[in-house]
């Protein structure tokens, strides 16, 4: 399978050099010199060595982890100031390739940078050089047109990644699997509103997936055989996938700490992950997402012994945003803070558990534990500090990149009469680590953006959707009631990039609601 991450996804940026030089030797109000300081030939030399140490900085402010620079384009006149077609064609050239033109000068062709721009109608960005970066971010934003300047070298390099994960939402399509509804879940009726808006606000797709026809090839049945397409050849394991999803099963119970479940029911769960990823595949889409209540209420989950969790942790650590209940919402965080950090997320249901009166709330007795386990867990938490809790059981197995070795985890089962394979980690050790998360509102108008400090975990040794992360924000209040007008479920990421992502989020039109 050739799934088309979005972790690959690369900004193309056209470094472009544009030149003023003199035919005839003279002195005037802006040009000064003596000698040969005043001739064709130094004027042309001199451009030469600004463009190698332009070049340079640029080369070396452009990441290849982020930015795909592509040859550049130069482009000299003399002081007529004429602007021709063949100018404007050399530059243009290829012009469907770049996602960003980024511009450097030897003298002042400010004119000719801003009708190539108009003509083009693509992005573009300056480094500070003396006045040149505020006379064309001036002409061009007076326009209209899209203009980043930056003050130094290393403020271009940062917002690189912003305007690379603005690129990779737009290439993003998710394959979502639907029983009842296209829009919305039973169960995450927070989620986006409306999906075609999503298109036209972020650029991702939507490609839609019976999701009875999805479970029906999760199977080594007979591909003319399905019973919601019979006659049409389905993508049902082959001999080949046997063979392959055995393998897995066996790497991921080896490498686990320890397994509570057989391994005929971990071999379930995995089918699941590669049958999912064969659909992916063939849909050309590189995010997933399914109903959680909807599908059960089919017995079909119950029938076929296994969950959608491990499909979901399995994907989000190697970069392909998979997200529970068909939440769109939080898919498109997911690719957000994927692209932007570089690494895994983390969803689930997110409360807090505030400090009023020096008594810190309860966790509902009746949601996973007993009364003498949850009073145990606020003694862990004591009362320093506001906390917020995510859970759900979709743990990731490494968290600061897709190709870190395996933290220790374990293997458990989501159902406790022995089906749906989880992974299950203590996120107790990682302890003070910073996270960042954020989610769309549902009207695609909103982007809740937050941060946190781990400081205790919960369902480690537990079953079903109960595993999480207990996480110190500013002011539970305020998370609290900006969270409501947002929604449920809550992506997060490890590592601080509250910045960035409000930089997205400007970026992308959104009001942003900082928590």
């Amino acid at each position: 399978m050739a799934i088309k991450k979005l972790d690959n996804v690369r900004l193309n940026v056209k470094p472009m050099f544009l030149t003023l030089y003199h035919e005839y030797v003279f002195e005037g109000p802006c040009r000064f010199g003596e000698g040969m300081q005043l001739e064709k030939e130094f004027d042309l030399m001199m451009a030469g060595e600004k463009f190698k140490g332009w070049y340079k900085q640029l080369q070396d402010a452009m990441p290849d982890t982020v930015v795909n620079l592509l040859e550049p384009v130069e482009v000299q006149r003399d002081e007529n100031f004429l602007t021709t077609d063949a100018m404007l064609d050399k530059l243009a050239e290829g012009s469907e390739e770049v996602d960003l033109y980024y511009i450097g000068y030897a003298s002042r062709p400010y004119d000719l940078a801003l009708e190539f721009a108009m003509r083009v109608g693509k992005p573009c960005a300056i480094t500070q050089a003396c006045c040149a970066a505020s006379i064309t971010s001036a002409e061009f934003l007076a326009r209209g047109l899209e203009f980043y300047s930056f003050e130094e070298w290393c403020d271009a390099t940062e917002y690189m990644t912003v305007l690379r994960a603005r690129k990779a939402l737009r290439e993003a399509k998710c394959m979502c699997a639907v029983r009842m509804a296209s829009s919305v879940s039973v169960s995450a009726p927070d989620s986006i509103i409306d999906p075609e808006k999503a298109t036209a606000k972020f650029g991702i797709r939507f490609r839609y997936v019976s999701a009875h026809e999805l479970l029906d090839q999760i199977s080594y049945g007979d591909p003319m055989e399905n019973y919601n397409t019979p006659g049409r050849k389905g993508l049902n394991f082959t001999e080949e996938d046997a063979v392959a999803i055995k393998k897995a099963t066996k790497e991921f119970i080896e490498n686990a700490g320890t397994n509570y479940m057989t391994e005929e029911n971990v071999q379930k769960s995995i089918e699941a992950w590669y049958g999912i990823n064969k659909w992916l595949d063939a849909t050309e889409c590189n995010c997933f997402t399914a109903p959680c209540p909807d599908l059960c209420a089919t017995r079909r989950i119950n029938q076929l012994k296994y969950t959608m969790c491990l499909n979901h942790s399995l994907n989000n650590e190697a970069g392909i945003p998979s997200a529970c209940e068909y939440d769109l919402g939080a898919i498109i965080a997911k690719v957000i803070l994927q692209e932007i950090a570089r690494r895994p997320t983390y969803m689930g249901n997110c409360f807090t558990v505030p400090v009023r009166n020096g008594k810190r709330s309860q966790l509902p007795k009746a949601l996973f534990f007993t009364p003498e386990e949850v009073d145990e867990k606020m003694d862990l938490l004591g009362t320093d500090g506001d906390v917020v809790l995510t859970f759900h059981s979709v743990a990731n197995r490494r968290w600061t990149s897709y190709d870190e070795p395996l933290r220790p985890y374990n293997i458990r089962e989501f159902a406790r009469s022995g089906f749906g394979a989880t992974v299950r980690y203590d996120f107790a050790q990682d302890a003070g680590q910073v996270i960042t998360m954020c989610r769309i509102d549902p009207t695609c108008e909103k982007l809740f953006v937050a941060k946190g400090e781990i400081v205790a975990s919960m369902g480690y040794e537990s079953t079903n959707c109960s595993n999480g992360v207990f996480f110190k924000v500013k002011d539970s209040k305020d998370f609290f009631q900006k969270q409501a007008a947002i929604g449920n479920h809550m992506p997060l990421v490890y590592g601080d990039f509250e910045e960035q992502v409000i930089q997205l989020g400007e970026l992308l039109g959104l009001e942003i609601v900082n928590a």
